[in-house]
Protein backbone atom coordinates (compact mmCIF):
# COMPACT_ATOMS: atom_id res chain seq x y z
CA UNK A 1 0.00 0.00 0.00
CA UNK A 2 1.18 3.04 -0.81
CA UNK A 3 0.50 6.77 0.50
CA UNK A 4 -1.01 9.04 -1.67
CA UNK A 5 -0.71 12.80 -1.19
CA UNK A 6 -3.89 14.40 0.29
CA UNK A 7 -5.06 18.16 0.94
CA UNK A 8 -3.09 17.93 4.28
CA UNK A 9 0.26 16.84 3.13
CA UNK A 10 2.73 19.37 2.38
CA UNK A 11 4.52 19.65 -0.58
CA UNK A 12 8.20 20.16 -0.94
CA UNK A 13 7.29 23.61 -2.46
CA UNK A 14 4.53 24.38 0.41
CA UNK A 15 7.66 23.63 2.29
CA UNK A 16 10.23 25.93 1.35
CA UNK A 17 7.41 28.70 1.18
CA UNK A 18 6.69 28.62 4.79
CA UNK A 19 10.37 27.92 5.80
CA UNK A 20 11.23 31.16 4.14
CA UNK A 21 8.74 33.16 5.46
CA UNK A 22 9.91 31.74 9.08
CA UNK A 23 13.46 32.70 8.19
CA UNK A 24 12.36 36.29 7.13
CA UNK A 25 9.95 36.69 9.94
CA UNK A 26 12.92 36.08 12.26
CA UNK A 27 15.17 38.84 10.15
CA UNK A 28 12.20 41.23 10.70
CA UNK A 29 11.96 40.77 14.37
CA UNK A 30 16.08 41.21 14.80
CA UNK A 31 15.37 44.22 13.00
CA UNK A 32 12.25 45.55 14.35
CA UNK A 33 13.03 44.88 18.21
CA UNK A 34 15.90 47.55 18.14
CA UNK A 35 14.68 50.10 16.14
CA UNK A 36 11.29 50.47 18.24
CA UNK A 37 13.71 50.18 21.39
CA UNK A 38 16.08 52.62 20.07
CA UNK A 39 12.73 54.63 19.11
CA UNK A 40 10.99 54.30 22.29
CA UNK A 41 13.93 54.79 24.88
CA UNK A 42 13.93 58.50 25.87
CA UNK A 43 10.00 58.05 26.95
CA UNK A 44 10.76 54.85 29.01
CA UNK A 45 14.77 55.86 30.31
CA UNK A 46 13.98 59.78 31.37
CA UNK A 47 14.23 60.09 35.12
CA UNK A 48 12.86 63.74 34.98
CA UNK A 49 10.66 65.84 32.51
CA UNK A 50 10.94 65.16 28.83
CA UNK A 51 12.74 67.47 26.93
CA UNK A 52 11.67 68.99 24.15
CA UNK A 53 14.52 71.53 23.39
CA UNK A 54 17.84 69.49 22.24
CA UNK A 55 20.75 69.39 23.50
CA UNK A 56 22.64 69.04 20.23
CA UNK A 57 22.84 72.77 19.53
CA UNK A 58 24.40 75.17 22.58
CA UNK A 59 21.82 77.15 24.44
CA UNK A 60 24.31 80.12 23.62
CA UNK A 61 23.03 79.98 19.71
CA UNK A 62 19.71 79.50 20.42
CA UNK A 63 19.21 81.72 23.14
CA UNK A 64 17.52 85.34 22.52
CA UNK A 65 16.37 88.43 24.11
CA UNK A 66 18.37 90.02 27.80
CA UNK A 67 19.03 88.19 30.44
CA UNK A 68 20.64 90.10 34.00
CA UNK A 69 23.79 88.76 35.15
CA UNK A 70 23.98 90.78 38.37
CA UNK A 71 24.33 93.59 39.89
CA UNK A 72 27.77 96.05 38.45
CA UNK A 73 29.03 96.36 41.87
CA UNK A 74 29.42 92.90 42.19
CA UNK A 75 32.37 92.35 39.57
CA UNK A 76 35.96 93.23 40.32
CA UNK A 77 37.36 95.22 38.03
CA UNK A 78 39.73 92.77 35.28
CA UNK A 79 38.36 89.74 37.18
CA UNK A 80 36.17 87.55 35.32
CA UNK A 81 33.55 86.12 37.12
CA UNK A 82 31.31 82.34 35.49
CA UNK A 83 28.00 83.38 36.14
CA UNK A 84 25.19 81.45 34.97
CA UNK A 85 22.12 82.87 33.31
CA UNK A 86 18.34 81.33 32.39
CA UNK A 87 17.88 82.42 29.52
CA UNK A 88 14.77 81.75 26.64
CA UNK A 89 16.03 79.28 23.93
CA UNK A 90 14.17 78.47 20.40
CA UNK A 91 14.52 75.15 18.77
CA UNK A 92 12.49 75.51 15.71
CA UNK A 93 9.25 76.52 17.07
CA UNK A 94 9.79 75.22 20.24
CA UNK A 95 10.55 77.28 23.14
CA UNK A 96 12.16 77.09 26.37
CA UNK A 97 14.16 77.99 29.11
CA UNK A 98 17.80 77.03 29.66
CA UNK A 99 20.78 77.57 31.06
CA UNK A 100 23.78 79.50 29.84
CA UNK A 101 27.38 79.72 31.10
CA UNK A 102 29.42 82.82 30.17
CA UNK A 103 32.30 84.92 31.93
CA UNK A 104 31.54 88.27 33.11
CA UNK A 105 34.72 90.73 33.55
CA UNK A 106 33.95 94.48 34.67
CA UNK A 107 35.72 96.67 32.35
CA UNK A 108 35.28 99.74 34.02
CA UNK A 109 32.92 102.08 36.01
CA UNK A 110 30.10 101.51 33.52
CA UNK A 111 31.14 99.00 31.91
CA UNK A 112 31.36 95.12 31.13
CA UNK A 113 32.10 92.05 28.80
CA UNK A 114 30.84 88.34 28.60
CA UNK A 115 32.17 85.63 27.04
CA UNK A 116 31.28 82.54 25.82
CA UNK A 117 33.24 79.92 27.93
CA UNK A 118 34.12 77.50 25.17
CA UNK A 119 37.70 77.62 23.64
CA UNK A 120 37.36 78.34 19.89
CA UNK A 121 39.50 75.30 18.79
CA UNK A 122 37.41 72.69 19.07
CA UNK A 123 34.51 73.96 21.71
CA UNK A 124 36.30 72.84 24.86
CA UNK A 125 34.99 74.91 28.29
CA UNK A 126 37.25 77.18 29.55
CA UNK A 127 38.50 77.72 33.37
CA UNK A 128 40.05 81.02 34.56
CA UNK A 129 43.43 80.71 36.38
CA UNK A 130 43.82 83.54 38.81
CA UNK A 131 47.46 82.39 38.89
CA UNK A 132 48.29 82.47 35.43
CA UNK A 133 45.87 85.23 34.58
CA UNK A 134 44.54 83.45 31.24
CA UNK A 135 41.50 81.35 30.08
CA UNK A 136 43.26 77.92 29.83
CA UNK A 137 41.89 74.90 27.26
CA UNK A 138 42.46 71.73 29.48
CA UNK A 139 42.06 69.67 26.13
CA UNK A 140 44.48 71.03 23.85
CA UNK A 141 46.75 73.82 25.77
CA UNK A 142 44.27 76.99 24.38
CA UNK A 143 45.00 80.09 26.41
CA UNK A 144 43.33 83.25 26.22
CA UNK A 145 43.93 87.03 27.69
CA UNK A 146 41.23 88.47 30.31
CA UNK A 147 40.23 90.75 26.83
CA UNK A 148 39.64 87.03 25.22
CA UNK A 149 42.42 87.46 22.80
CA UNK A 150 44.23 84.50 21.70
CA UNK A 151 48.04 83.90 23.65
CA UNK A 152 48.95 80.24 22.82
CA UNK A 153 48.08 77.09 21.28
CA UNK A 154 45.84 76.01 18.62
CA UNK A 155 42.66 78.24 19.00
CA UNK A 156 42.03 79.98 15.19
CA UNK A 157 40.45 83.52 17.06
CA UNK A 158 39.50 85.10 19.79
CA UNK A 159 37.03 84.42 22.37
CA UNK A 160 33.28 84.90 21.13
CA UNK A 161 31.61 88.03 23.20
CA UNK A 162 27.67 88.89 23.72
CA UNK A 163 25.89 91.72 23.82
CA UNK A 164 26.45 93.19 26.83
CA UNK A 165 24.93 96.41 28.41
CA UNK A 166 24.71 98.37 31.92
CA UNK A 167 21.35 98.99 32.42
CA UNK A 168 20.90 100.47 36.59
CA UNK A 169 23.53 99.39 37.49
CA UNK A 170 22.59 95.74 35.84
CA UNK A 171 25.05 93.78 33.27
CA UNK A 172 22.52 92.54 30.88
CA UNK A 173 23.63 90.18 28.82
CA UNK A 174 22.22 89.74 24.90
CA UNK A 175 22.71 87.63 21.96
CA UNK A 176 25.73 85.75 20.84
CA UNK A 177 28.04 87.71 18.36
CA UNK A 178 28.58 86.10 14.84
CA UNK A 179 32.27 86.13 14.51
CA UNK A 180 34.28 88.39 12.72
Amino acid sequence: MTHQPGPDDLSRRALFVKALAAIGGVFAAAVAVPVIGFGTAPFWRAKGDLRLISRAVTPALRATGWASAGNLADFTVGEPRLVTLSREVVDGWVKGEDRVACYVVRSGDAAAVAFDHHCTHLGCPLAWSGGAKRFLCPCHGGAFDVTGAVVAGPPPRPMLTYETRVENGEVMIGSLQAES
